[in-house]
């Protein structure tokens, strides 16, 4: 079987009616494409002159090509026939041995169309900026809100993981050490003009003036107390590219409303000379393509 998933219980009844005996059924759980296989090398040892192997599917056996002429020149040599029910492949004939070696070349293209054509899908996803995959344990927030009591260093991660019903490993994932100081990077799609509808406040890309951007790159942050120290910049990515620049004011007054978001006091956009100054190891420049990864709204990077 190709994965832990699939059910051997078709294959398992149709070897017993074709007269295979429960205790000679060997089931596999590993991809076809394997060359070397536990239990078919296993099964391949015990093997003598006068056996047959039976296989409910050609593909059960092997997707590659040369593994499957491999096999037969294999079974031919140590006098053990080969038989494969569906395709009704006999190698104890001229005829069979001929239809099993074009069937191996079908199933090696057929293999090979699945993955180019999958292949194909993903990059055509991506392109639309569909990354696919599982749905993410935790929500943006459920990460922001597990960051900020991380930082707060007075649970474990095991403990917060508890709180958030994941695993400690997937907790570790989303978590970023306060430990070295860091830049907080944005990612945000061009909104103009958006606004807060029940407190007027502009946020994200306004298009606005920068009094009216530098309000909105201010607010609101979770940010924990053990990082506040070691925050010294943002960086904000605008449509895939990098925009702005600010960085932390170091005496400025840091605002935090009831649900622990804070006001971030920050300076005004820095140019590539300033950005080298202040933050000569962050390898970041205005205009860098930086592509935004669904899911992903910010990040911590370290200096």
């Amino acid at each position: 079987m190709s994965t832990h998933e699939q059910n051997p219980d078709s294959q398992r009844d149709a070897l017993a009616a074709a007269g295979i005996e429960p205790g000679n059924i060997v089931i596999e759980k590993i991809s076809g494409k394997l060359a070397s296989r536990p239990q078919l090398d296993e099964l391949l040892g015990r093997l003598e002159s006068g056996d047959q192997v039976v296989v409910t599917r050609l593909r059960r056996i092997g997707r590659s090509h040369q593994h499957l002429l491999d096999l037969s020149t294999w079974f031919d040599g140590h006098g053990v026939d080969f038989i494969v029910l569906e395709q009704g492949i006999d190698t104890t004939t001229p005829i069979g041995r001929l239809f099993f070696r074009f069937l191996a070349a079908l199933a090696e293209f057929d293999r090979e169309a699945i993955v180019e054509g999958t292949l194909e899908g993903l990059a055509s996803a991506r392109a639309r900026g569909r990354t696919g995959g599982r749905p993410p344990k935790l929500t943006q927030l459920q990460r922001d809100q597990a960051q900020l009591l991380y930082d707060a260093g007075d649970l474990t991660v095991e403990e917060i993981a508890g709180l958030f019903n994941v695993r400690r490993s997937t907790m570790y994932r989303h978590l970023f050490s306060h430990h070295g100081d860091c830049v907080m990077v944005v990612y945000r799609n061009t909104r103009p003009g958006k606004i807060d509808p029940d407190t007027r406040r502009r946020f994200g890309e306004t298009g606005q003036s920068e009094k009216v951007q530098l309000e909105a790159d201010c607010k609101w942050w979770l940010v924990g107390a053990s990082r506040k120290p070691r925050l010294k910049g943002f960086v904000y990515v605008a449509d895939g590219v990098v925009a702005r620049v600010r960085a932390v004011q170091p005496d400025g007054t840091w605002d935090y409303d009831d649900r622990g978001y804070a006001d971030v006091p920050l300076t005004g956009p820095l140019d590539d000379a300033q950005i080298a100054r202040q933050f000569p190891t962050l390898g970041i420049r205005l205009g860098d393509a930086r592509p935004h990864v669904r899911g992903k709204i910010r990040e911590y990077q370290p200096l």
